[in-house]
């Protein structure tokens, strides 16, 4: 593997421009209003994803992601503000949630436009906007959709939650200066990470586990599963099929679906354990009489989830299967830009190293012309 070939190759590829995020100005939304979130895939995930991890219980509340297009009761509010996403401008499920909102009697009502977030081009989401003479905030032409997260897709949700939109998008960037100069801990773990999916993958290891130790965590998963299989999923210009299976997974709860699988199952198989090395509010722990632990008292619920996924990790080396740790000092927007960064960087470089185009999507534009086809829609 020659690490300054791949690293051209991504260089120079023309939507790669994720790799140099830059501040968009964003609209300011009043914290108290729900944020309705119309889109999905690379349109939703990093959203869902920066939410889920960092906002407080009120914004969680306040979140409200509309993806799929099946019918979901929802009564406007005049303090809504509604966000269109789709880079393409073109996404179905998108159309649909434009459509059934505009027909509902709050519509009318709302006291503030919607913000439409896209390419801003000639694409019949941007027309549309400009029509209606709604703020766009732009997906650069250099960014595809699901290497998203540092655009307003990102930026927006971390700016309505009251986040460091900034100390995302600096995180981003540190991994980025590390990688070009090589040198750094982020730089070891990328190559590192790079190298052990791509020597997986030429020993038959053509699957892998994400299981993060927070919940705080678990919609990053799906965030990853996209980048991962939309990237490193792809027919090679010698006509092969090649490929990298990501699964979801959250501890400990799939440590005890899924773990008899991953230890005993085919040995095709590879799992990354994320854990978050955070302090935690200390907790006092009353132990019932009859509770077959009684040391139980002793001890903190953040020291049991540590010794959980020490647990996974041995169990699973122990079986010989591939074990990846990574450990974070923290839940935070600099930390979540950083990991982020790096997976899309990993995912990049890896892709090159097996010889596809980790930044096309050929299989799913086939499919959404037969969708299309299905509904009178081409």
């Amino acid at each position: 593997m020659n690490r300054d070939l791949l690293w051209q190759a991504l260089e120079a590829h023309p939507t790669t421009g994720w790799c140099a995020p830059i501040h968009v100005p964003l609209p300011p939304i009043p914290a108290a209003s729900r944020l309705l979130w119309c889109g999905i895939g690379g349109s939703l995930l990093p959203s869902e994803t920066l939410v889920r991890g960092l906002a407080c219980e009120q914004a969680q509340r306040a979140w409200t992601p509309l993806a799929s297009p099946e019918p979901l009761a929802l009564e406007l509010r005049p303090d809504d503000q509604a966000v269109f996403v789709s880079k393409s401008g073109n996404t179905l499920e998108l159309w649909t949630w434009i459509s059934r909102l505009r027909a509902l009697p709050g519509w009318s009502h709302l006291e503030r436009p919607p913000i439409v977030i896209t390419q801003d081009d000639q694409n019949p989401l941007a027309k549309w906007a400009r029509s209606e003479d709604y703020p766009i905030l732009p997906i650069p032409v250099n960014v595809g959709g699901r290497y998203s997260a540092f655009t307003p897709v990102g930026t927006l949700p971390l700016s309505w939650m009251g986040r460091d939109a900034s100390a995302f998008l600096e995180g981003g960037r540190a991994v980025v200066k590390e990688l070009k100069g090589n040198t750094g801990p982020w730089n070891d773990r990328i190559w590192n990470m790079v190298e052990t999916l791509h020597d997986g993958y030429l020993k038959g290891i053509t699957e892998w586990v994400l299981i993060p130790y927070s919940l705080r965590l678990e919609t990053l998963t799906a965030w990853w599963v996209q980048l991962v299989a939309e990237s490193l999923g792809k027919i090679a210009k010698d006509g092969t099929r090649r490929g990298v299976t990501p699964i979801r997974s959250v501890g400990p709860i799939d440590q005890h679906s899924q773990l008899q699988r991953w230890m005993a199952g085919p040995r095709n198989l590879g799992v990354i354990v994320l854990t978050v090395d955070e302090p935690t509010q200390p907790e006092t722990l009353q132990v019932p009489p009859g509770c077959p632990y009684p040391k139980l008292a002793e001890l903190q619920g953040s020291q049991i989830l540590q010794a959980q996924a020490e647990g996974t990790m041995e169990a699973l080396q122990g079986a010989g299967v591939p074990v990846a740790h990574w450990q974070l000092p923290a839940v935070s927007e600099a930390m979540l830009g950083e990991f982020m960064m790096a997976w899309q960087l990993i995912v990049g470089l890896t892709g090159f190293a097996m010889e596809l185009d980790p930044f096309d999507q050929p299989a799913v534009e086939d499919g959404k012309k037969r969708t299309f086809k299905k509904l009178g829609l081409a």
